[in-house]
């Protein structure tokens, strides 16, 4: 269920005299059934339903509004920021996949009118959503996921999609789906799910690779997959960094990395031109105390200003 953006979150510090100093003072709230503005779309997906039936810690479906709250102070050093809060897609009950249809749809729009969707999990079962979005508004594109994450994400489904099948079930549907996941822990994925990257003949990066290869030598492995495709998309999974400083996640992570292994990865993605859509997941404030979302935020902040230059 599709609930428009709503400006009432977007409260911050107000400084004597600041007018278009911080984000929470120029975001638009929109109702995406009405215009698609330009610029950056804040769109969240409100669902814990795929982490529960993936028997993880549940609370990932208050995660969008604590990643907006930890960014409403941003400061603004790019006068041209175009920002929109363009509301969330809610799971109704255990209706998770006509929602996931519904996020697609509004992502394949946002994308369609030349703007750039910034996604706000929720559990991964965003990333299905995300990717079926892209793959929609780009139709015969090679498009390509980057995942950060310790999970490939390919878990099979018999009872019902799930915060651990999205890139099972975008390799099922799309042909054009490329996937380079980074900071696979291999304690947490069966052997299968190995045989299924090798069987697709797609690459991957391990989380001892990530944690211990050189820069220059991961860039090129990120360069080469950006090389290969038309369209990116990224996904962050909050769990791919250390417990230590993302607690408030869905499957914490004893064995994660620190921001500075991330960023400038990211940044090379960024280089490329080619991202199109972004989306951070497994946001769960009930197991938080502002950290994560925080971080979250971080991220977020560096691939705004970035997208909008």
């Amino acid at each position: 269920m599709y609930k428009p953006g709503n400006k009432a979150i977007w409260k911050g510090r107000q400084d004597p005299g600041s007018v278009r100093d911080v984000w929470h003072q120029i975001v638009d709230s929109i109702d995406l059934n009405v215009t698609i503005p330009e610029g950056v779309c804040f769109l969240g997906f409100c669902s814990d339903v795929g982490v529960k039936r993936n028997l993880g810690r549940v609370g990932a479906v208050e995660g969008p509004d604590a990643i907006r709250k930890a960014m409403v102070n941003f400061a603004i050093h790019n006068r041209s920021l175009k920002l929109s809060e363009v509301g969330d897609v809610v799971v109704s009950g255990d209706q998770l996949e006509s929602a996931q249809v519904e996020f697609a749809r509004y992502v394949e729009a946002i994308l369609k009118a030349g703007s750039f969707p910034l996604l706000l999990g929720g559990g991964h079962e965003i990333s299905y959503a995300h990717g079926r979005g892209v793959m929609d508004a780009f139709p015969g594109k090679k498009i390509g996921i980057i995942n950060f994450d310790p999970h490939f994400d390919l878990r099979e489904y018999p009872q019902g999609a799930h915060s651990g099948s999205w890139a099972r079930q975008l390799f099922e549907e799309f042909d054009g789906f490329n996937y380079l996941p980074i900071g696979i822990n291999e304690a947490v994925n069966i052997g299968s799910m190995f045989d299924l990257m090798r069987e697709k003949n797609q690459p991957f990066i391990s989380m001892d690779e990530l944690l211990t290869e050189s820069k220059e030598d991961l860039l090129a492995r990120i360069h080469y997959f950006i090389q290969q495709v038309d369209i990116v998309a990224i996904t962050l999974d909050l769990d791919v960094f250390s417990a230590g400083i993302a607690p408030g996640v869905s499957a914490v992570n004893p064995y994660g990395v620190l921001p500075h292994h991330l960023k400038p990865l990211i940044s090379e993605v960024l280089r490329s031109e080619k991202l199109v859509s972004f989306d951070v997941a497994e946001m769960s404030p009930a197991h938080d105390d502002g950290r994560t979302a925080k971080l979250a935020a971080s991220f977020i902040y560096d691939v705004v200003n970035a997208v909008s230059v």
